[in-house]
């Protein structure tokens, strides 16, 4: 069901055209970059996606005053966060958002208090969230949706073997078994998984195939190289060569221009990250009763690799993106990501060759 924006204030976001001038004028001037002489905003240094977020949280914070009637457009930014108004607007995500939303949130105002009143000392709000954090229960048992990594890479293989139908129906059907089978292998973050672009993030190197992300493009900041599964070269290849081309000559009522984006929707444009969770989340759940999201794949591989082989636990930071890479390391660091990979590969039990139709025949539906 969903909730009335009037009735869910902890849900409501000012955009940022419909902030107090005062608020606007000092959040714009955070964002300005500096030169030789000037050195910018405070938040000039951050990266555009941090900064979209605490924009959206102080949007959040903006709209709760607003609700409560306490939004004085021009009252100073700082004057409105104190601590009975962060009380009330905690009260009012209690009733609606999980307690690492309400974490979030309070960070997220941290760091735009920051930037309406510089002189003030604001860590109360980060104490404020510490001991939230402290009687944090998980909305949701994470530890009872895991599924063994062995079995996300065999329904990625089931899906692409037995994909049926038109050939716009096989594309779709054969596209959602190759990323629920890379992801379980390869376990990259959402916005990674989707934003793979061919010549760009996905490379063909003699006959591999490596994702390479540069550091603007992680969460780490760091860059991270690793091959493309072994086991899952001739399904990549039967895809580019057979099914996105498939999906490439379709133009529904959204088309985009599919350019190098690896993967496509039904209407040719290139997936979004939403897009792709909501297919991955139907396929697991139509498997195993359960939706299995993007991100839960990754604890899905670190407790495979602890479980299965607890000796080469350390190969899942690797895999995961966790390990800081300087670029100076960068050949080191590749040489062990390969390792790391094959390492993954050989302990995943249920790995199955020879299931997915090679290039030339895949077109006919088995």
């Amino acid at each position: 069901m969903t909730r009335s924006l009037a009735k869910d204030p902890a849900r409501r976001c000012l955009t940022l055209a419909e902030w107090p001038p005062v608020d606007r004028e000092r959040w714009l001037a955070a964002l300005q970059p500096g030169d030789l002489l000037e050195p910018g905003g405070s938040r000039a240094h951050f990266r555009p996606a941090t900064n979209h977020k605490v924009r959206v949280g102080y949007g959040r914070w903006l709209a709760g005053l607003q609700h409560r009637g306490a939004l004085d457009a021009a009252a100073e930014p700082g004057s409105r966060i104190t601590p009975a108004a962060v009380g009330a607007w905690l009260a009012e995500m209690q009733q609606v958002n999980a307690t690492l939303t309400q974490i979030s949130r309070l960070e997220e105002l941290y760091q735009a208090a920051r930037v309406m009143d510089p002189s003030a000392d604001w860590s109360w709000l980060r104490r404020l969230a510490g001991r939230v954090r402290a009687r944090h229960q998980p909305a949701r048992d994470k530890r009872a949706r895991l599924v063994g990594a062995e079995d996300l890479f065999a329904l990625g293989c089931d899906l692409m073997a037995k994909a049926a139908g038109t050939p716009r129906q096989r594309a779709v059907q054969y596209r959602d078994g190759l990323a629920i089978a890379l992801l379980a292998a390869r376990p990259l973050r959402r916005r990674n998984l989707a934003g793979l672009t061919l010549g760009t993030s996905l490379v063909q190197r003699d006959a591999a195939w490596w994702i390479v992300l540069a550091a603007a493009e992680t969460k780490t900041h760091a860059p991270l190289e690793m091959p493309w599964p072994e086991a899952l070269i001739p399904m990549l290849e039967t895809w580019l060569a057979v099914h996105r081309p498939t999906l490439a000559g379709q133009r529904g009522r959204w088309h985009r221009a599919a350019g190098a984006a690896l993967w496509l929707s039904a209407d040719g444009s290139p997936m979004t990250g939403m897009a792709l969770y909501d297919r991955i989340i139907s396929a697991t759940r139509a498997a195993f009763g359960q939706g299995i999201n993007p991100h839960l794949f990754r604890d899905c591989a670190a407790t495979s690799v602890a479980i299965d082989d607890p000796a080469q636990i350390g190969i899942a930071s690797q895999l995961l993106g966790h390990r800081s890479q300087a670029t100076t390391e960068r050949y080191y660091n590749q040489a062990h990501s390969l390792e790391a990979a094959r390492s993954m590969q050989a302990i995943m039990t249920g790995l199955r060759r020879g299931t997915i139709l090679p290039a030339d025949k895949a077109e006919e539906p088995r």
